[in-house]
C-alpha cells in the first residue's frame, strides 16, 4: 500500500525518484525498495514523505482503491441533504 500510493502521489506530482529521494533525503535505492513494498521505513522516513507528497501518513498508509473520493463523499451528502 504505502509504496504503490507512493508511486502515484509522486508521479502525479511529476517528480522524478532521483528529485524525490533527496527531498525526503533517503537514498535512491531505498526509495526503490520503499516504492517496491520490500522496506518498512521508518515513521520519520513516512512523515517526511507525506510532507514531501501534501498529503497526510494514513492516506499514504490506507488502500487508496478501497478508500472514498471526495466526489462519492459530495454524492453522497447530496442525497442526505
Amino acid at each position: 500500500m504505502l509504496g504503490r500510493n507512493v508511486t502515484r502521489l509522486r508521479k502525479q506530482a511529476k517528480i522524478t525518484k532521483q528529485k524525490f529521494a533527496l527531498m525526503v533525503n533517503v537514498g535512491r535505492p531505498f526509495l526503490n525498495r520503499i516504492e517496491n513494498g520490500t522496506a518498512d521505513p521508518r515513521l520519520s522516513v513516512i512523515l517526511r514523505l507525506a510532507a514531501a507528497l501534501d498529503t497526510t501518513p494514513q492516506e499514504l498508509l490506507t488502500d487508496q482503491s478501497e478508500a472514498p473520493t471526495k466526489s462519492d463523499a459530495s454524492t453522497r451528502h447530496a442525497r442526505l441533504g
